[in-house]
């Protein structure tokens, strides 16, 4: 037999005692010990023998004893390996003969495979975690569950892939560095070197990495779509504008704007939100938001109400300014009062808070409450247990509460259109 069929032969085995050498929980992780002594022991099963067959494996063992790799013995030793008329019952090899065996299998040691990437990531972690002297908080926890993952032993799953793993470090970068909202190719463009880099590689595991860490984003993609969290973490898909119908009266470059000139609504985008200068003296007597778009065009014009156009969560820039607008109310003393009107469900209920907590903290229900859903029980939807289990679980304010009961009481939600059925 020549030498290459010889050493293929000898693999069979040396491959089996590697594989259940390196499935045990101790005796790899600490390779290489030049003082290891001891034997360990592998009982060989009939599929062992399919795998390799009869003879062949006999024959491999004997190979490996007379060189003097495996305890030698005969009969019941067992201190060897034993064979029962033409059965080999086990084998039992020695630690000291491993470097032996990964050479001629020429396998790199587990201790080498797991513990070398672990130590260049771990490296290139504190490299990451050092390139700012600060960083937003969701960013942070998304660096520190890499973190807790290597410290577990394990390489984390958008780390395997060394491009991936290469954007995601260059992602979470620029993100940081990020003070305004930028479009998402231009940043893409910028940080990654091509505009769809972004998401074609990577905006999935942002989109899970802002939806389990960024508080300011819902988890539930049902209540906050991926275009609405991107928004949110300075990413836009398109342009920030905020919908008003009323009378809201501001400066813009000197000239003075009242927007109930446009009856029926108009749009003001966010370099007008970031320009303009609102007046003192508003005719605001009530701000209504409402979350669905139909719904917000079929309200008419009313004196002394604020309409405004939600589209699910307000943008980082539409809170930043209606903020300012409450301010501006409140030290003017106009009295004005705050309301929102939404779905009644799950969804509508966790844009009412979250306005509630952001914008508005004396914001109150409009048409969100056991009358309306009763009113239009028949158009409503049916829920079922797991969806009702979160409404259950919900933890909404007092302004809520009625809503909530008579949502668990009837398993019915109502969404918004169907006010404007009648």
């Amino acid at each position: 037999m020549g030498k290459k069929a010889e050493q293929k032969r000898r693999n069979h085995v040396i491959q089996v005692i590697l594989d259940a050498y390196e499935s045990g929980n101790a005796d790899w992780r600490t390779y290489p010990d030049p003082n290891a002594r001891g034997n360990r022991t592998i009982w060989i099963t009939q599929e062992l023998y399919d795998e390799i067959g009869k003879r062949e494996l006999n024959q491999q063992v004997l190979d490996l004893q007379q060189e003097k790799l495996l305890r030698d013995g005969t009969g019941r030793d067992s201190s060897g390996w034993l064979v029962r008329g033409s059965e080999l019952e086990k084998i039992t090899y020695q630690l000291e003969s491993i470097p032996v065996f990964y050479e001629r299998d020429s396998r790199i040691p587990r201790y080498i495979r797991h513990y070398g990437p672990l130590r260049e990531l771990t490296g290139e972690l504190e490299e990451l975690k050092g390139a700012a002297k600060s960083w937003k908080p969701w960013l942070l926890c998304c660096i520190e569950a890499m973190e807790q993952d290597v410290d577990r032993e394990k390489i984390p799953k958008i780390c395997q892939d060394a491009e991936k793993k290469k954007v995601y470090f260059q992602t979470l970068r620029g993100l940081n560095e990020l003070e305004e909202p930028v479009y998402r190719r231009v940043f893409s463009k910028h940080y990654l070197g091509d505009s769809k880099r972004f998401e074609q590689i990577i905006q999935k595991q942002i989109l899970r990495d802002a939806r389990r860490w960024n508080e300011r984003v819902e988890a539930d993609e049902e209540v906050m779509d991926d275009r609405t969290v991107l928004v949110e973490i300075g990413l836009e898909t398109y342009h920030q504008e905020l919908a008003v119908k009323g009378s809201l009266r501001f400066l813009l470059k000197g000239t003075e704007v009242d927007t109930a000139a446009w009856r029926y609504g108009t749009v003001l985008n966010a370099e007008t939100l970031k320009h303009l200068e609102l007046l003192p003296e508003q005719k605001i007597c009530k701000i209504i938001s409402i979350e669905n778009k139909a719904n917000y065009m079929s309200v008419p014009f009313e004196e002394g109400t604020l309409y405004l156009y939600s589209h699910g969560f307000f943008s980082p820039a539409e809170r930043e300014f209606l903020r300012e607008l409450r301010k501006c109310l409140h030290t003017a003393g106009t009295g004005t009062e705050y309301y929102h009107s939404s779905d009644l469900d799950y969804g509508g209920m966790r844009i009412f808070m979250h306005i509630q907590k952001e914008i508005f903290p004396d914001l109150k229900p409009w048409r969100m409450d056991r009358e309306t859903l009763e009113h239009y029980r028949e158009l409503g939807e049916s829920r079922g247990s797991e969806y009702l289990k979160k409404i259950e679980e919900l933890e909404v304010p007092p302004e809520l509460q009625k809503l909530k009961t008579a949502i668990l009481e009837t398993g019915i939600t109502l969404e918004q259109e169907a006010f404007l059925w009648e």
